[in-house]
This record gives structure tokens, C-alpha cells and sequence, in this order.
């Protein structure tokens, strides 16, 4: 085969190695060069972790013989029945989890804990907030695990601003029961979280007014637990996500023509604070 031939037959075949000896090479070198720097980069991580005290390691004692990580996950590891709790804290206070473990909620069992060993639980879910993020987070469209700050989150400010422009006030209260509720553990606004749990801005479109009720009511198993909410707040959770999914469109619309440093401001490295 002369060169021409060689090289109209490389022409559909641009990237095939027999054609450019040197590529191979070349992409070679780009992997084990990509290798080296992730081995720098995990190795010389300069995190500093901080050993758990005795109240804390009795607290992960009893997360562990308990088999709390069979539903929750920390830094989305573990079962999803329930949400992540590596950020719990920020979004409970110590009697709000007291409640939870005494009464129990949806598919989750009361247990029968002494006061220390409540103590010591909430002690070890304060330290793993401290750790940092478990989850990451889109800042536009994402609602944190924090209450405070998904109330200023840009998708939480179109919401309810398009909520105070249309003085639904039924629409208004679903939109802080919903915020006020586990439901944002689990649940995002314009897009799918990374647990599974569906955009409630499409929900009304994708069920009947009678099957919305059933699932506020009961929960969807296996993975969204039994609601406890009260007839009248099912109804203004429901028009709440009525209201969003008639109106997704004008309201993502506002939220994504507001210049967004999304790329740096994700935390990429996701067990440093």
C-alpha cells in the first residue's frame, strides 16, 4: 500500500492508532500522567480531621447496634428509606430528633433510648455536620439541607416571590409547610435529588389531584415514608405543588437568567468544610 492509499484510508479513521503511531503513545502518557496527579492530590490532601470525643463515640456506637445506616446514609452512604443525616443537625435542634426517636415518623420505629443515649446520638450527628457537606449542591436549583440558607436559595426566592405576586395564599402556606417539614431532606425544587426523590414542580402533572392526596397522605413506598401531615395541610402542600408545576417554566426562567458561579462554588471536594 503506497501513501496515498495508506492515507485515504486513515481519512474516515482519523483517531485509529494504525494511523498515527504516536497517538497511542501520546494518550498513554495523558493517563498515567492523570494517575499520578489524583495520587498527589488525594495523598497530600491537607484535611484535618478531629477525633471523636467519648459522648460522640457512644453516639456512633449507637447509630451503629441500632442499624440506623440500614435507611440513612451519611455522605450518601447507607440504606434510602430515610434521608441523609450527615447534615442533620442543621436542619433539627436536639428536641425536634428526640421527638423523631421517641415517636417515631412515617416507616420509622420509635425506640425506647434513654436520655443519655439520645444524647449521645445528637452529639455524634453534630460532629458529623461539622465534617462538611454530604451531599452536593446545585446553589440555583438545589434547596440546601439547611433551612436558613434554602429560604435565601435563588430557586426558594423566585418560588416565593412568584407566590406573594399571585397572593395564593393556600399556595403560600403549602410552599412553608414544605420548608418547614422533612420534606426538603429529600426532596428538591427543579430537579431529581441524588437519592431518588422526584421534582415536585412536575408532580401535578404526572398525577391525578386524588392520587397527590393519597401520597401526602400515605407516602410511597419503598422509599418516601408516611407523611404527618393534617387534612388541611395536605391540602395546601397540594396546591403548593399545583401551583409550581402550572408555573415551572416562568419561574425557572427567572432563576436561570441570573448569572450563577455554579462551577465554583460546588464542593467538589466533598468531606472538606
Amino acid at each position: 500500500m503506497d501513501d496515498s492509499d495508506q492515507q485515504a484510508q486513515c481519512l474516515p479513521n482519523y483517531w485509529n492508532a494504525r494511523c498515527h503511531p504516536g497517538l497511542k503513545g501520546a494518550f498513554i502518557s495523558i493517563l498515567a500522567l492523570a494517575f499520578v496527579l489524583q495520587t498527589y492530590l488525594v495523598y497530600t490532601d491537607s484535611t484535618q480531621t478531629t477525633p471523636l470525643n467519648h459522648q460522640q463515640s457512644a453516639g456512633r456506637q449507637v447509630w451503629l447496634q441500632n442499624n440506623c445506616q440500614a435507611c440513612h446514609q451519611l455522605y450518601g452512604f447507607g440504606g434510602f428509606l430515610g434521608p441523609d443525616l450527615t447534615n442533620a443537625a442543621q436542619r433539627l435542634n436536639q428536641s425536634q430528633l428526640e421527638s423523631q426517636l421517641v415517636l417515631g415518623q412515617g416507616q420509622m420505629p420509635a425506640f425506647d433510648f434513654d436520655q443519655d443515649q439520645t444524647d449521645s446520638l445528637w452529639a455524634f450527628l453534630v460532629a458529623m455536620n461539622q465534617t462538611g457537606i454530604g451531599q452536593a449542591r446545585n446553589p440555583n436549583l438545589i434547596k440546601t439541607a439547611n433551612p436558613k440558607e434554602a429560604r435565601t436559595s435563588p430557586a426558594n426566592i423566585a418560588v416565593g416571590n412568584a407566590l406573594h405576586e399571585s397572593n395564593n395564599h393556600i399556595a403560600t402556606a403549602g410552599f412553608e409547610i414544605f420548608q418547614s417539614q422533612n420534606c426538603q431532606s429529600c426532596h428538591v425544587l427543579f430537579a431529581n435529588s441524588s437519592i431518588g426523590a422526584p421534582d415536585l414542580t412536575h408532580s401535578a402533572t404526572l398525577l391525578s389531584s386524588a392520587d397527590l392526596d393519597h401520597v401526602l397522605e400515605y407516602g410511597r413506598l419503598p422509599k418516601m415514608p408516611r407523611p404527618t401531615l393534617t387534612p388541611d395541610e395536605r391540602a395546601k402542600v397540594q396546591a403548593f405543588i399545583t401551583y409550581i408545576a402550572q408555573h415551572r417554566a416562568s419561574i425557572l426562567e427567572k432563576i436561570e437568567s441570573e448569572p450563577s458561579p455554579f462551577w465554583a462554588s460546588l464542593p467538589w471536594w466533598e468531606f472538606e468544610e
